[in-house]
């Protein structure tokens, strides 16, 4: 039993220690939550200040629009009175109408509710000039509708020349002047006999791709078409190098490095497109030039536009000489068999 007591103690003293700490935890919650407690109270006490200056603010902002609509009320009605009385003075001002019994005669243009006789005739106008409008309109699309067919009509026939006819109608001069080449191209391949070696077409770049871009357009597809006319009406014994041509400036972007990429795929895909128009790929190159090749100075913007380009060189294939059978006069000289 004696030696119990003194782990009893032992424990004793522990939990008395434990005591001590939680109640010197507690002390020190309590002293937390109250100081927090007094922090909530000033940030509430805070909000509700700022509430109140903000109530206030926008009761005296109410005031001063009520003020300043009062103001302005005063304003006009002090204008009022006095142009009436500048008119009064002016001998300007209208007497009320007097009102007619059934009796009284009614005026020749007069219209039921108060309105003015002119009204009348505006209204007329207005309605001649919807009318015209509606006209005008249904001519000019009944006008559309002919003036394509007429385009397709004069492609379908002339070819090249056809296209170039009517870029001069629309006045559009610098497709006028790229195509120039393709028409010469095609009047020359009307003729069975010409004795053309090399051929040159160009056509700007804008006409073909977007601005650093590589994807034909829609709008690229009609040209295309025509100088896979002229390709075909050339015949076969003829080849196609396409050459992509850019200006100076540099290019970076995620697709291509530089303009020697730029203009490679160019060529490439309008390469392609020949593929596809069943031209064979035996007589295609494509080759991209980038700035090395420009045709004007790159120092405008006109400049650079026009360095921006594809150009079709057409190339006649020299023809092959057949092999002719060497013979030997010796052998004409020995004598037949019997």
């Amino acid at each position: 039993m004696a030696e119990e007591n003194p782990k009893l103690k032992k424990y004793e003293a522990a939990v008395k220690k434990l005591k001590a700490a939680n109640e010197k935890a507690a002390e020190k919650l309590e002293k937390q939550k109250n100081k927090y407690q007094e922090a909530l109270d000033k940030q509430k006490e805070a909000v509700a200040q700022e509430k109140d200056k903000v109530e206030k603010g926008i009761d005296k902002l109410k005031l001063q629009e009520q003020q300043a609509k009062d103001q302005l009320d005063n304003q006009k009605t002090k204008l009022d009175e006095d142009w009436e009385k500048k008119f009064e003075e002016a001998g300007l001002k209208k007497k009320p109408a007097e009102k007619k019994g059934s009796t009284a005669e009614v005026p020749n243009d007069y219209i039921p509710g108060g309105v003015e006789p002119w009204m009348a005739t505006f209204a007329d106008m207005v309605t001649l000039l919807m009318v015209f409008f509606v006209l005008f309109y249904s001519v000019e699309k009944d006008n559309t509708e002919k003036f394509k067919s007429a385009i397709d009509m004069m492609v379908e026939e002339d070819g090249p020349d056809g296209l170039a006819k009517i870029m001069k109608v629309v006045d559009s001069t610098k497709v006028m002047k790229n195509l120039k080449d393709m028409r010469d191209a095609s009047q020359a391949a009307k003729t069975e006999d010409t004795v053309e070696k090399k051929v040159v077409l160009r056509v700007p770049g804008l006409n073909l791709f977007k601005a650093g871009g590589a994807k034909l357009q829609r709008e690229a597809r009609p040209v295309l078409n025509e100088i896979v006319s002229v390709i075909n009406k050339k015949g076969k014994n003829y080849k196609i190098f396409i050459q992509g041509h850019t200006d100076d400036v540099p290019i970076k972007t995620p697709k291509f490095e530089s303009n020697w990429e730029l203009s490679a795929v160019r060529a490439t895909a309008v390469l392609r497109y020949f593929y596809d128009k069943g031209i064979e790929p035996e007589r295609l190159t494509a080759t991209g030039y980038a700035d090395t090749f420009p045709m004007v100075p790159n120092n405008t913007k006109e400049g650079r536009a026009k360095n921006r380009r594809i150009e079709f060189v057409l190339e006649k294939m020299p023809e092959k000489k057949s092999k002719k059978k060497k013979v030997d006069g010796r052998e004409n000289m020995k004598p037949k068999k019997a």
